[in-house]
């Protein structure tokens, strides 16, 4: 009798251990790469992703002078804050490539070159299809002119826009000088900037 309450035990437990490693391979993830396992009823359930605000998958993120010259031409706001912009970007850029110091950036067109990745390190601040570059490849103010730029050595220069009438050295031109004032009036075309 203890032989036989013994094999039932045995039986038993052979069955529970047959039982448990069957339930263990039910319990298998589904992305297993295991050929032997049997295919199941799969529900996929897909969760949408949605792109943030800012970026889409297929975009890249903004260049430096995108970001700078967020609020460039903005017709709201002076034409003033055109200048100051550009002034930002060009110190910014000079900040971050320092060689930019030894190479003289006078002309419309060097700062423009500058700016679109012809430099030393080919860094890029802007597209080619920014709303301050024409398609010459020139910088340009809101109305669409080309800016004009007068380098004062070390690393200061005046930016002038030819204004609304988009002439340059006219009554409504605007000047930015190198430490951020403006000129205005009798001082804007002074003799001494001819």
């Amino acid at each position: 009798m203890k032989r036989t309450v013994l094999v039932v035990v045995i039986l038993i437990v052979i069955l529970i251990v047959i039982f448990l490693s069957r339930r263990s391979v039910q319990k298998t993830p589904i992305n297993s790469t295991d050929p032997d396992l049997p295919a199941a009823n799969i529900q996929v359930t897909e969760i949408p992703i949605t792109p943030s605000s800012s970026a889409t998958s297929n975009q890249s993120p903004a260049l430096l002078g995108e970001t700078i010259l967020h609020d460039y031409a903005n017709t709201n706001l002076p034409a003033q804050n055109d200048l100051t912009l550009m002034s930002r970007l060009m110190d910014n850029s000079q900040l971050l490539l320092k060689s930019a110091a030894n190479r003289p950036l006078s002309a419309n067109e060097d700062w423009a070159d500058f700016l679109r990745g012809k430099n030393s390190a080919h860094e890029r601040f802007l597209p080619d299809q920014h709303i301050a570059l024409n398609s010459k490849g020139q910088l340009v103010d809101r109305w669409g002119t080309p800016l004009f730029f007068h380098a004062l050595g070390g690393g200061r220069f005046d930016i002038r826009s030819a204004g609304p009438d988009r002439k340059l050295w006219t009554d409504d031109d605007i000047h930015r000088n190198s430490n951020g004032t403006f000129r205005h009036g009798a001082t804007l075309n002074a003799p001494a900037l001819y």
